[in-house]
């Protein structure tokens, strides 16, 4: 599935109707039934308040408004003007022929009674902050949603939400229970505020074809789908050994963070890699051998703490048999650490830079750019660092953070958020399967640990994954592990051990998940 920003869609949908003669109110009709869909699964034929504005947005909720009455249902539509025009002028009428209840809002007034509250306002065109009446009734229909529990529908995307950057134009937008974005997942969604306001996500085809020729003149952000995990390419055969699987090193661990070098190779080793070897520090050894048992460890000799200069050469030697590695995951920022750091940038397989030595990299430019064949995992403040400019900055603008980044590092980039965001510069990714669980220490050294496994292993009739696929694979996999997590122990009681137990290559336990992600 591919995101398509309000700019591409409006283009799509002038064009395929040009092309088909097909009439706008013909595609209104379809994204209505997707909206009367939704609505049934809050209220079995209860009252949905519809709240129209005047554009094709509002047109799709005057349809709904008359497919709902039609099917048995009670609705009752609220507008902030009658200046309806085109589709959504036809629509209005006859919602009006079928005798639905249609009142003008006034700021002073309340809401009336009802089950479920369509969002119908502003669509994917909206470019300036809400003001006014209905800046109000939205407020309202907030209040009501937060106080007594109404599900809110918004209809292709949440009132007040950028459908481009996903940013709040204004005070005020709508906080919606689900989503019904019609044909593709509208860029905005996934975007800065868009995930707080969309809640699940439905989408809900319109006629155009997916995946044809004009469909596809149309770029977006590829999303991957759980499913797509259960192909035979997963798989592995009867005959397989553990050298199919990968050779992985992991520079990780300092003293204090021990478990986050742990927490990274179990989670390699439960993802499928065939022979796991963590670089430590000597005086971490037996704590590893402890915490991750099926891994090897390849001791760094020190001497007061500092690591030896035939540290270099033991590592040079575990790299160059490795078929990915990963460093970084709780390694500190010792000085003695920079010549295995530029080690690793002349590693001949692929690498996984992750936590400290993302911020060692930020140190030593002259280290950059990376090989085109490395993966980073920056979380927005460890982009900041990169980049030489603020958290909020990069929160901001997490797509113009994320080719920025690429631009500068020279290789993939996974920048972790609500939606973690992923290219190589050519191919674009966006997770949208993932829970509030991951939000905790340990959650991106589970992460690497699944990439680094990904990049490894040999798949069926793939050969190797790399870039933009490997760590949008594992960002798939390990939201999946969150959201098995949280089903099992809650979104805060989740520990990333948790994580770890969850890693399936296989959608197994995620079935309700796949039709209505959120």
């Amino acid at each position: 599935m591919m995101t398509i920003t309000p700019a591409d869609m409006k283009a799509l949908e002038t064009r395929f109707m040009a092309d088909h003669g097909v009439p706008g109110a013909l595609l209104m009709e379809h994204a209505a039934m997707g909206v009367v869909d939704a609505i049934a699964r809050y209220t079995n034929n209860g009252t949905a308040l519809f709240l129209c504005g005047t554009g094709n947005n509002g047109g799709d909720g005057y349809a709904a408004a008359r497919l709902w009455q039609t099917l048995g249902g009670k609705a009752h539509i609220v507008e902030v003007t009658d200046s309806a025009h085109g589709d959504a002028l036809l629509n209005r009428h006859l919602a009006q022929m079928l005798c639905i209840p249609i009142e003008r809002y006034a700021a002073e007034d309340s809401l009336p009674d009802c089950d479920v509250i369509v969002d119908a306002l502003f669509g994917t065109g909206l470019s300036r902050a809400i003001d006014g009446t209905a800046a109000v009734l939205i407020h309202r229909a907030n209040d009501r949603h937060r106080d007594c529990g109404t599900p809110i529908i918004a209809v292709d995307i949440p009132s007040g939400i950028d459908g481009t950057t996903g940013h709040v134009l204004g005070q005020e937008a709508i906080c919606a229970t689900e989503t019904v974005t019609f044909h593709r997942i509208k860029q905005g969604l996934l975007l800065s505020d868009g995930p707080d306001h969309a809640g699940k996500l439905t989408v809900q085809p319109i006629l155009i074809p997916e995946g044809d020729e004009l469909d596809l003149a149309y770029d977006g952000l590829e999303i991957l789908a759980p499913a797509e995990l259960d192909s035979e390419r997963f798989r592995r055969c009867a005959t397989a050994h553990k050298g199919d699987f990968g050779r992985i090193v992991l520079f990780c661990g300092s003293r204090g963070m021990a478990g986050a070098a742990a927490l990274c190779a179990n989670a390699a080793m439960r993802t499928g890699a065939g022979l796991t070897t963590i670089l430590c520090r000597e005086s971490l050894l037996p704590i590893l051998q402890t915490l991750a048992p099926g891994a090897m460890c390849a001791p760094l000799p020190e001497r007061d703490g500092v690591l030896l200069p035939q540290a270099v050469d033991i590592a040079r030697a575990a790299l160059s048999h490795a078929d990915a590695a990963c460093i970084g995951c709780g390694l500190g920022q010792a000085p003695d650490l920079l010549p295995l750091l530029t080690l690793f940038t002349q590693a001949d397989c692929p690498v996984v830079w992750d936590a400290d030595a993302l911020n060692l990299l930020s140190r030593h430019a002259e280290l950059l750019p990376l090989k085109k064949a490395d993966i980073i995992t920056p979380h927005p403040g460890e982009a900041a660092r990169l980049l030489g400019c603020t958290t909020a900055e990069v929160t901001e603008d997490m797509l113009s953070a994320l080719h920025r980044l690429h631009g500068r590092c020279g290789c993939t980039v996974l920048l972790k958020g609500a939606r973690t965001l992923i290219t190589d510069g050519e191919n674009r990714f966006c997770n949208l399967y993932t829970s509030p669980a991951l939000a905790k220490g340990g959650s991106g050294d589970v992460l690497s640990g699944i990439i680094t496994a990904l990049l490894g292993r040999r798949f069926r009739h793939w050969g190797n994954l790399h870039g933009a696929r490997a760590a949008a694979y594992g960002a798939l996999i390990h939201g999946l592990s969150g959201i098995r997590a949280a089903q099992r122990h809650g979104e805060s009681c989740t520990l990333p051990t948790d994580l770890v137990d969850c890693i399936r290559l296989d959608s197994q336990g995620i079935d309700w998940y796949k039709e209505v992600p959120g």
